[in-house]
This record gives structure tokens, C-alpha cells and sequence, in this order.
């Protein structure tokens, strides 16, 4: 099936090439896992599949802000090419991780390996079966994270999604507000919050060339609202929320919210939106005992094993 036909949702999510990252940490692969949660929340199933070309760790770093004991090594991309199995929805979720979400959808992450080599070699053989992948969006929420620099692998992923989301993070220019705006009058120097947009981006022409980060960026753009230093990217990742992150958080839900109903608006939906897809996936397990009685839900949002 071709992306973005017949209800089926592929979402691509990419750093802006050349962008200054002004705030560490705060990457596609954090933003992608944030859309991921909030499809999970609003009842969607959703594969989130790292295919980051440099070596990012997206899988620790969401171990560490969710305190899950994931193991990349032994369930990822890295396992399913050594299975050299087809690229099918009941082989992918066997090397998945089922995360713990909070309402009736569910999110199951493929990892990459975080050593640059690895990465780079797992993001290709992605790119080479990116028609297979774009497929998978029959069962799931297809989300694809590409952070970092532009690489190879990342165009025909690119090509093969039906929504496409561009990050963009530079410096900020604005003076700061509230409190800080009180003691700046003190002459305590802060320095300005990042300036966030996520651009919602197109493909233009038929070429590799025209997918680099600053041609795809036309259509709608519109920066999130509030400064990005005063929210935490381990918020995104998993973390429990503090009042700081909550600006940031409710403006990707919206962007998620607004991706989910343009896809909804397509000829037939798709029918991992219901809520589960019968698939089973291995379970995360928490790090801390009391953490995995609060986080982890009574079931397996797609019948997961315990």
C-alpha cells in the first residue's frame, strides 16, 4: 500500500540540517518518542522505530528518563537483521520493546544500536526496505526518528512517509520573562530560551537533493510555544512531567492531536487506531520496583507477555 493511502500513517520526524542545537538533548528521536506517547494516550498502537544513522542511543536514553531496564542489544534492529526474517508486522514485534503508556493504545520501540557504526549500518538497511516498513503502517502508527545531521539512509525514509515533521532548534532571541525578568533587572544575565519550530514538511521534486533539511521545510510552520531550556528532553523521553515541561508537552500533544486528525480525514481508517492489534511484544520492565506498580499498566496494551 502507498504511504498515506487507504487511512495508513507513516510519520517521519528529522533534525534540521545545520541547525545550532541549543538545547542538548532535545532531538527527533526525543520528539518523535513524545508523538509516540501521545498516539499511545489517544488509543493508537505505534511503532517507533529508531533508524537514527548516528549512533544517538534513542533506546538508553529512554531507559534512563523512564527508568525501564531495556537492553538494545538484545531486542532491536540489531536482532532482527540477525534473524534475516521478512520485514512483516508479526516478525518486526518480536524485537520490539512495549513501553508503558497510560491509555488504551500502545507504544513498541525498535531500536538501534548506539555505537555510530552499528547505527549507521541498521539506518541503511532500513532505507533499503523502506516500501516494506511504510507497509507495517497497515498494523501501527508508523513513527520513524532520524536525528542528527542529514545521512543517506534518512531521503528514501523521507520519501516513503506520508507526514513528514522537520525539527529546527537555534538560539533564541527574546528577552526572558517572569522571574528572570525580574532579577534581569538586576543585572543577572540569562541567557535567551531556544527558539523551537516544527516545520511540516513536503518533498519537493523526485531526487535525493530534494529532501535536504532546508527544501523540504514549506507548507505550514509554526513554533511551539515557550522556551525549550526551561523544559527537560527526558520529559519527552518518559520522565515524570514537572510544571517547567509542561509548555513544551502540550504543544507536541497538539502537534499530534493535528497529525492524527489529518489522517483520520483519509478515505478509510486504518485499523490500528481501534486501540490493540493482537501482536505481542516483550515488556519493559521498570528499574524500580515501586516505579513499575504506578507506570505500568494492568494489561499489555497489544497482549504483551509479563
Amino acid at each position: 500500500m502507498a504511504a498515506g493511502v487507504g487511512g495508513a500513517l507513516m510519520l517521519a520526524v528529522r533534525d534540521t540540517e545545520g541547525a545550532s542545537l541549543a538545547a542538548p538533548g532535545l532531538d527527533a528521536g526525543a520528539v518523535a518518542t513524545a508523538i509516540a506517547r501521545s498516539w499511545a494516550d489517544a488509543g493508537r498502537d505505534v511503532l517507533l522505530v529508531d533508524a537514527d544513522a548516528h549512533g544517538t542511543g534513542l533506546s538508553g536514553r529512554i531507559g534512563v528518563a523512564a527508568r525501564l531496564a531495556l537492553q538494545p542489544a538484545q531486542r532491536g534492529l540489531p536482532s532482527l537483521i540477525a534473524s534475516r526474517s521478512s520485514l512483516s508486522a508479526e516478525i518486526v514485534v518480536r524485537h520490539c520493546w512495549l513501553l508503558p503508556t497510560e491509555g488504551g493504545g500502545s507504544v513498541h520501540l525498535l531500536g538501534a544500536p548506539a555505537h555510530p557504526d552499528g547505527a549507521r549500518r541498521t539506518a541503511g538497511w532500513l532505507a533499503d526496505r523502506s516500501g516494506e516498513l511504510a507497509g507495517l503502517a497497515d498494523r501501527w502508527a508508523v513513527i520513524v526518528s532520524m536525528p542528527g545531521p542529514t545521512a543517506p539512509s534518512y531521503e528514501p525514509l523521507m520519501h516513503a512517509a506520508s507526514q513528514r515533521l522537520v525539527l529546527a532548534v537555534a538560539p533564541g532571541t527574546a528577552p526572558p520573562g517572569g522571574l528572570r525578568a525580574v532579577l534581569a533587572a538586576f543585572w543577572l544575565r540569562f541567557t535567551p530560551d531556544p527558539e523551537v519550530r516544527m516545520l511540516s514538511a513536503r518533498p519537493e521534486g523526485t531526487g535525493p537533493e530534494g529532501l535536504r533539511a532546508n527544501a523540504p521545510t514549506v507548507g505550514t510552520s509554526a513554533p511551539l510555544i515557550g522556551g525549550t531550556r526551561r523544559a527537560r528532553p527526558a520529559a519527552l523521553l518518559g520522565a515524570r512531567p514537572r510544571h517547567r515541561d509542561r509548555v513544551l508537552l502540550e504543544a507536541l500533544t497538539g502537534v499530534a492531536e493535528r497529525l492524527g486528525a489529518a489522517a483520520d480525514r483519509s478515505e478509510e481508517p486504518a485499523r490500528h487506531w481501534a486501540g490493540t492489534n493482537g501482536l505481542a511484544a516483550e515488556r519493559c520492565v521498570t528499574t524500580d520496583t515501586a516505579a513499575a506498580g504506578s507506570r505500568t499498566p494492568d494489561r499489555s496494551p497489544a497482549g504483551a507477555t509479563s
